[in-house]
């Protein structure tokens, strides 16, 4: 796996946010992403799930919802 390292001033980082008190230089550490593939099985499984009664008439019920109460 390559992996890339490098030393840089805090301010020049623009697409994410790193707070004042890590000083004026930081090290940045690039790692490529793996991506996740999901089995034929575990997706035949997720989508067993989805149709259960639970899921279908509980989970999906909008009095369950809590988010509408805020």
């Amino acid at each position: 796996m390559q992996v890339i390292r490098q030393i840089v001033d805090r301010k020049n980082i623009k697409s994410i946010f790193v707070p004042e008190e890590f000083g004026h230089k930081v090290e940045i550490i690039v790692l490529p992403l793996k991506e996740e593939k999901i089995s034929i099985e575990s997706k035949a499984v997720i989508k067993l799930q989805e149709k259960t009664g639970f899921a279908a008439h509980v989970l999906a019920d909008e009095k369950e919802d809590v988010w509408n109460e805020l």
